[in-house]
């Protein structure tokens, strides 16, 4: 403020969320860049806000079924795996296959688990009526259903979570760590004990690490617990343990050797990304949705993408240099989400829905840009005592714009019950767009509304800094 004049700049939009978005949408906590509310835009990219990444079908008519786990990597050129409620599927860049070999129809499978490679050979574990089993596949033609319980013994009804260090393989096995070391498996190699199930394993710095949930799931409070274990996987014995408490933990992602952690404290809506610093977790985020789980995470322009709520969530900074953010950057597809992945480089997602009783299934990649996209700042006060504020001018700078590149910009006042006039952002080549016609009379606080919904799905709208120009009048 400068006399009687106020001027709110809003950019470094790259901070995501408020902290405090998750428990109000009409905060005032947070930087001028924080969103208050925001639906498929990506922040990450660090100079601006713009619409997030629309979803392309990749060919499926093999997709009869939810794909619950992509795995995330690449076993062959343009060839990666995943796994559903009864198939292996075979998935490339633009399709999922259907030939004579694939889908592999999984004798007994009710529920696909984890798909991992190790030495040559593929590993899918499942699920059936009672129990759960490994499967192996040559990588040529050979489908060995039941490898699991012929080699060692049936695995327990549980989540399947896996991870591998050059010849050797750690799974969850719902209370027991299972193991492969060389051509010998033991699926109950640790044994966490009864009502405790392995939510995620990774390796990292020569060892395992692997999260563990204490308690009766469900809509119960449960515990968290991060154990260490040799990285040879031939000891019975654990290192080390970090505990989250009373909270669930979703999943474990290792990026740049930091450890981060999702995990939920049902006391109070949504979850919590942070990260393991010696023997704590140190939160850096939190927000509302469901706890995603070990077949729901990804890499992405350096940040954690993963699922929640059917949508796609980042976490993370393009470059060291920016802060830790989390943002809602593209929507799921279908209504329910299951895995997403990115063996070749672009994120894909696999969802399901059912409308009017048809019930439809696909994997889709990201591919453009949405136009369903919005963003909201945080709320601005603008009263002083009797004083309110008047906006004169809003004045928003874009990169060069393409053509029919667009996005809407409204201010909302007096917390969101009045809304100005709309303000078009667009013209092929303009960077700089003045309006002054908001339709506004004297208002106690208010926030910046953006969306896409006219915008265009090749040539996107982004926005480089918003100024809000005005003065103060009194009104009693």
């Amino acid at each position: 403020m400068k006399d009687n004049n106020f001027t709110i700049t809003l950019d470094k939009f790259y901070q995501g969320y408020s902290p405090l978005a998750f428990q109000n949408s009409l905060t005032e906590y947070g930087g001028v860049g924080h969103a208050s509310v925001m639906t498929n835009v990506d922040v990450i990219n660090g100079d601006y806000l713009t619409q997030g990444p629309a979803l392309s079908t990749l060919t499926n008519g093999a997709t009869t079924e939810l794909i619950q786990y992509i795995m995330d990597r690449a076993v062959a050129s343009s060839v990666t795996y995943g796994i559903g409620t009864s198939k292996l599927f075979k998935i490339t860049p633009t399709t999922v296959t259907s030939d004579g070999t694939f889908p592999h129809a999984i004798a007994n499978c009710t529920d696909g688990e984890s798909v991992v490679d190790l030495n040559g050979v593929l590993y899918y574990f499942y699920n059936k009526a009672s129990g759960g089993d490994i499967g192996t596949f040559d990588l040529n033609s050979t489908f060995d259903d039941d490898w699991g319980s012929s080699t060692d013994a049936a695995l327990q009804k549980a989540p399947h979570p896996v991870a591998t260090k050059e010849d050797i393989m750690v799974f969850g096995n719902g209370q027991y760590l299972g193991a492969l070391v060389g051509a010998t498996l033991d699926v109950q190699k640790l044994d966490f004990g009864d009502n405790r199930e392995v939510a995620d394993v990774l390796f990292n710095a020569n060892k395992w690490w692997i999260a563990v949930n204490s308690g009766i799931t469900g809509t119960n409070r449960t515990e968290g617990q991060i154990y260490l274990y040799d990285g040879g996987a031939l000891s019975s014995v654990l290192d080390d343990e970090t505990g989250v408490g009373v909270q669930r933990i979703g999943f474990l992602y290792r990026l740049n050797g930091i450890i981060y952690v999702a995990y939920q404290d049902l006391s109070s809506a949504g979850f919590i990304i942070g990260y393991i610093s010696g023997t704590q977790i140190k939160p850096l985020s939190r927000f509302t949705g469901d706890l995603p789980n070990f077949a729901q995470k990804t890499l992405y322009k350096s940040t954690i993408l993963f699922l929640s709520s059917g949508l796609v969530f980042s976490a993370g900074a393009l470059i060291p240099d920016l802060p830790f953010q989390l943002s809602q950057i593209a929507d799921g597809g279908f209504t329910t989400v299951g895995a997403i992945a990115a063996p070749f480089g672009t994120p894909m997602i696999s969802s399901t829905q059912t409308v009017s009783e048809v019930t439809s299934y696909k994997i889709a990649k990201f591919s453009g840009y949405d136009t369903n996209c919005s963003w909201k700042s945080i709320i601005f006060p603008v009263s002083l005592g009797k004083m309110k504020g008047y906006i004169d001018d809003v004045v928003v700078l874009t990169k060069a714009l393409g053509a029919n590149a667009r996005a809407d910009l409204t201010i909302e006042a007096d917390q969101a019950v009045t809304t100005s006039n709309s303000m078009s952002i667009t013209g092929t080549g303009k960077t700089r767009h003045l309006f002054s016609a908001t339709g506004l009379s004297g208002i106690e606080d208010f926030r910046v509304a953006l969306s896409w919904a006219n915008g265009n799905a090749t040539n996107d709208c982004p926005i480089r800094k918003i100024l809000i120009q005005g003065h103060f009048e009194e009104n009693a």
